[in-house]
């Protein structure tokens, strides 16, 4: 099955730019995101001496949007026999309609704080449809839950949130 983000309509760049407040990019790795889109589409190679010049960054700053990138799930680093591949097809995974991090704001600091991290995108996602499904009030007892089990995931959540159902 053919992705919504691959077919030919679909500007990747504008979507880039009408949500990277949603995807919680800065200025800078909006930039980059757009910057690899580009070399992608154009079949440019990306190195790092490239994206240092394009985005006027030293190769440290370079590496942290980078880190910044893969610990949000948004970019995937392999190597061929070319060299470093970029996949950045994982942020375009993040459903901006679900993901309404402003209306759960305190409930999303306490999550990521039970699960030792910022949440990923997927998470993220799992759990406004959890609360959407089952409620704050439940979501939160399920979370207190699977913390005194010690089996702090979000399958362990909704499974409690099953049986509290059935």
């Amino acid at each position: 099955m053919k992705k919504w983000y691959r077919e030919s309509y679909f500007d990747r760049k504008i979507w880039v730019l009408e949500n990277f407040d949603k995807l919680g990019l800065s200025a800078d790795e909006t930039l980059l995101v757009l910057l690899i889109d580009l070399c992608k589409q154009s079949h440019k190679t990306i190195t790092y001496d490239y994206l240092t010049q394009k985005l006027h960054k030293s190769n440290r700053e370079i590496d942290q949007m980078i880190a910044s990138l893969v610990a949000k799930h948004y970019l995937k680093l392999t190597t061929n026999a070319r060299g470093l591949v970029f996949d950045i097809e994982g942020i375009f995974e993040f459903d901006p309609e679900k993901y309404e991090i402003s209306e759960n704001g305190d409930l999303y600091d306490t999550v990521s704080e039970v699960f030792g991290k910022p949440l990923s995108s997927s998470e993220l996602q799992k759990m406004n449809d959890l609360i959407e499904e089952y409620g704050q009030k439940a979501f939160m007892e399920a979370l207190r839950v699977s913390e005194a089990q010690r089996k702090v995931k979000m399958a362990y959540i909704e499974g409690v949130l099953r049986n509290e159902k059935n």
